[in-house]
């Protein structure tokens, strides 16, 4: 057969909003809850215990050969695109139905009317090779339908398979309470859903879902990777994390593939390497309410350096889409992202922002393909901190509430080489420094293109910048 389907857990509510057919077999499309409530405190996060939002839908499905896929929306409608742009898949359109043809597998999504709202994400893949035995003791087998777990501790040399059309639950351990912040006004709730600490060799994969809905914000990552190494993540989809939806900290050799990603709740970063070498994130979608595939080093003493994203795509409703972010409290080098997409940015597309003491160099933007953001406002309620609009860039080094060290930071050698924009406007850019002793140096911008036309984007600086370069 040249697609695999997996039915969904009875507990599943279907989405309202699509039906989805590949081939004339119908795939089960799920709903997320997306852009939940954002700030009610001045310059502090937090959330109601039971905020209001959005809803996406998304489905999953295998192919080894050219397929049509069918979309039947709920409602009316007269246009639809089918993103990244980079596809070219241009669909055909008649009685209330879109159709489109793919040759091969990727993470596509479909809007309709010109709106970002009531977003489908259609998640596909080559099928699965190397599927693990149940009976394996050294299997940690999920199967199909609905689980719930509170802390999966992951052993050494395991593997941890989600099969389609399972859903893993996290939940609260029965004595957990949390603990109170002051500072923040919420309680968080420390913990991870699926643990891989201390160990090598481990594997997590599978085309099923974990899903963190039942768990308050904020509260438990879901997949957390401390002190690893030679760990693979492959395959899955992360779903309404109550924190980062997965960190790599303090961990060797560590490769990331096909994973989806859609969550809602703020502070529900994508995926971050954190103090960590020699990591590559591909094929991956993240769609979140923070920062989506960025770098930190959250501690001095490790840095992080020889991180590889690419292929990935992104739809940021919060925070940066790629780059290096806040905490950088050790060397932070050799980062490239390639050939990504990004398909909404509210807040910044590409960045390093630089919030403590640490140098940040030798990061590269090479073939980033942007749509249109036109529909991305500023959100109601938005710190003053964050861009009023979406945009391009920004490289800044400056104190900010993520910051611990009292010594400002350094950055140097920065190359974006390769934007395709598309839209009616350049989205601004802006490369600040600090004061004389902590400048950004050493900044190449080359071919950013809008519609495919050559363009040179609009960049503020200050005085604290040395040695720019715009061709």
């Amino acid at each position: 057969m040249s697609i695999i389907t997996w039915p969904a857990p009875a507990e599943e509510i279907p989405s309202p909003d699509y039906t989805v057919e590949v081939d004339g077999c119908p795939v089960f499309v799920y709903q997320a809850r997306v852009r939940a409530e954002i700030l009610q405190n001045d310059g502090l996060w937090t959330h109601l215990p039971d905020p209001s939002g959005e809803r996406a839908s998304f489905a999953i499905f295998d192919m080894s050969e050219p397929v049509t896929v069918t979309v039947r929306p709920a409602r009316a409608f007269t246009s639809a695109v089918v993103l990244p742009d980079r596809t070219g898949i241009v669909p055909e359109i008649s009685d209330g139905t879109i159709r489109f043809t793919l040759d091969h597998p990727r993470h596509l999504t479909v809007l309709l009317d010109g709106t970002d709202q009531l977003a489908l994400h259609l998640f596909i893949s080559e099928p699965e090779t190397d599927i693990p035995n149940p009976d394996d003791p050294n299997v940690l087998y999920f199967g199909p339908g609905l689980h719930e777990i509170d802390t999966v501790q992951v052993q050494d040399g395991q593997t941890v398979y989600l099969a389609g059309g399972a859903v893993v639950k996290g939940i609260l351990r029965p004595d957990e309470e949390g603990v109170y912040s002051e500072q923040w006004k919420v309680t968080f709730y420390h913990g991870t859903a699926l643990a891989v600490s201390g160990v090598t060799g481990a594997r997590i994969c599978g085309r099923g879902i974990l899903d963190g809905s039942l768990i308050p914000h904020p509260g438990h990552q879901l997949v957390g990777i401390h002190h690893a190494e030679d760990i693979r993540v492959e395959g899955i989809t992360l779903r309404d994390s109550p924190n980062w939806d997965m960190i790599i900290a303090k961990s060797r050799n560590v490769r990331v593939d096909n994973v989806r990603i859609v969550s809602g709740r703020l502070n529900s970063d994508g995926i971050n390497s954190v103090n960590s070498q020699d990591v590559q994130i591909r094929r991956c979608f993240v769609r979140n309410h923070d920062d989506s595939i960025v770098v930190k080093t959250t501690e001095p003493g490790q840095p992080a350096e020889d991180i590889l994203v690419e292929d990935c795509t992104v739809w940021s409703d919060w925070g940066y889409s790629f780059g290096v972010t806040y905490e950088t409290r050790a060397p932070i080098q050799r980062i490239t992202y390639n050939r990504c997409n990004i398909l909404y940015a509210r807040h910044w597309c590409l960045g390093v922002h630089l919030s403590d003491s640490a140098t940040v160099s030798d990061i590269t933007f090479r073939d980033i393909d942007i749509a249109d953001l036109a529909t991305a406002p500023r959100l109601a309620g938005a710190h003053a901190a964050l861009s009023p609009e979406p945009r391009l860039l920004r490289i800044v080094i400056t104190h900010d509430v993520w910051g611990k060290d009292e010594e400002a930071g350094h950055i140097r050698d920065i190359t974006i080489d390769g934007v395709a924009l598309h839209g009616a406007v350049v989205p601004p850019s802006e490369v600040f420094g600090y004061d004389t002793e902590h400048q950004v140096e050493h900044v190449t911008i080359t071919d950013v293109r809008l519609n495919g036309e050559v363009v040179k984007p609009e960049l503020t600086c200050n005085e604290f910048v040395k040695d720019i370069s715009v061709g």
